[in-house]
């Protein structure tokens, strides 16, 4: 498996006032997967974790929000049938996944808003 990650150091701002706190990325077997966390101005930590399979039923991508009790509640997630065909299926970086995790974050973001 090969890493990258983003320190918190490094920290970057998304379009929705999402602040990137750690990123993530690795091949394993005939997939690849995108870890990303993410802050909200209102100071939720969202994740995003896309793993892509060469089999999309083994393939998942969902978004998370930390509790107070510090554990992961999944938000929204995607069906493979919504991205896996678009996706390749090798890939060396994040890239076929970056608007993926992007649209999970936005609609995490809409959810905690509107609550």
């Amino acid at each position: 498996m090969t890493c990258g990650g983003t320190p918190t150091g490094d920290a970057d701002t998304s379009p929705r006032g999402l602040t990137v706190v750690d990123r993530s990325f690795g091949e394993r077997g005939g997939g690849y997967d995108l870890t990303e966390i993410r802050r909200t101005s209102g100071g939720h930590r969202l994740r995003a974790r896309i793993h892509r399979d060469p089999y999309p039923p083994q393939s998942h991508a969902l978004v998370e929000v930390l509790t107070p009790a510090m554990t992961w509640t999944a938000l929204a997630d995607e069906p493979p049938s919504a991205w896996h065909p678009a996706t390749p299926y090798r890939s060396t970086s994040p890239t076929p996944l970056e608007n993926l995790a992007e649209r999970l974050f936005q609609r995490a973001a809409a959810i905690l808003d509107a609550g």
